[in-house]
């Protein structure tokens, strides 16, 4: 993934109900009251500031322990309200330039969420790819530790669904699980010391994986919720890489979002870290270190009231550009 601008942080309310929601959000500039924290180390969803940011390729949340800006460029945006799940904020005009961010001390050693399947609509001569995953780190850094699905379009027009986890600087693994569009799917990931947990289970099927993995250096600055347009790398590594053109997913639900720090876990608005919304800009020719564009955009909704749901909507660009050619086979990465 690779940052295009970040937006002004803006404050949403992420509360239990909406006259709470009212409460919190009604005097300007005002510090709301601390939210509660149960004996059993849950933090409750709070007032918190969201930073708009665009993305190569991905869409979704991002929660950091990162604090200003990735990148030196910002512009102004605005939140698109904090209604229900799946009303899109929008990004503004270039602003001024800020500064490169830093890392606190917070780092992140579970993450958990659920979606239902999407459905790829496909269409004959066009190869296209998505992916739907939660992960811990790779937002900061270039190590990620990952479990999620795919739809994808083959030439053909026909549409194919796995599953697999992934442990970034290596490829995809491939899960031995049964797909299909509708499934309900619940994934966790988790780290302790050099071992990474990885699991999933699908409601609709009634089926389980879980596989515990060893990794040297494993990142737990931060933790996503994404739908994104995976890349192709060639030889080793992802110093080669591609983005792959984005399948037509529709709209993907992200529910149940859940994080753990410092032995407290809460959903994404409930304080942990910084909270990122991406949208995947799918401009041709950027990208940190892939060569070609997605093809196609995803938009992000606001959270819930309760800061643990929001939607994913996949956007064909107004001007359509055909799909870059995808070169020699390489390995898929997300």
């Amino acid at each position: 993934m690779s940052i295009r601008y970040t937006a002004t942080a803006l404050l949403v309310c992420a509360a239990a109900a909406v006259a709470t929601l009212a409460t919190a959000c009604s005097s300007a500039g005002g510090a709301p009251a601390a939210a509660p924290t149960s004996p059993s180390q849950t933090a409750s969803a709070k007032t918190v500031a969201v930073t708009q940011e665009e993305d190569s390729n991905w869409a979704g949340y991002v929660v950091s322990s990162l604090t200003g800006n990735v990148d030196t460029t910002s512009s102004t945006g605005s939140a698109g309200g904090t209604g229900s799940a799946g009303g899109t904020g929008s990004t503004g005009g270039t602003g001024s330039t800020g500064g490169t961010g830093t890392l606190s001390s917070t780092r992140f050693s579970n993450v958990s969420g659920s979606w239902t399947q999407p459905a790829a609509d496909c269409s004959p001569g066009s190869q296209t790819y998505s992916a739907f995953w939660v992960g811990l780190g790779g937002y900061t850094g270039q190590h990620l530790e990952q479990i999620g699905t795919s739809a994808d379009c083959s030439t053909s027009g026909q549409a194919t669904y796995s599953a697999w986890y992934e442990l970034v600087p290596a490829a995809q693994v491939a899960v031995n699980m049964q797909v299909a569009s509708g499934d309900q799917l619940s994934a966790h990931v988790s780290v302790s010391g050099t071992t990474v947990t990885l699991s999933m289970d699908d409601l609709t099927r009634n089926t389980t994986f879980s596989q515990q993995v060893q990794m040297s250096s494993p990142s737990l600055t931060s933790a996503e919720w994404i739908a994104e347009a995976p890349s192709q790398c060639s030889g080793s590594g992802t110093s080669s890489c591609q983005i792959l053109p984005l399948a037509d997913f529709g709209n993907v639900t992200f529910t149940g979002a859940s994080v753990t720090a410092g032995g407290q876990s809460g959903s994404i608005a409930s304080g942990l870290g910084s909270v990122r919304a991406l949208t995947l800009d799918a401009t041709s020719g950027f990208g940190r270190m892939y060569a070609a564009s997605a093809q196609a955009d995803a938009s992000v909704g606001t959270l819930s009231s309760s800061g643990s749901s929001f939607s994913v909507s996949y956007q064909q660009p107004s001007v359509t550009t055909p799909n870059p050619s995808i070169g020699q086979p390489g390995s898929i990465y997300h």
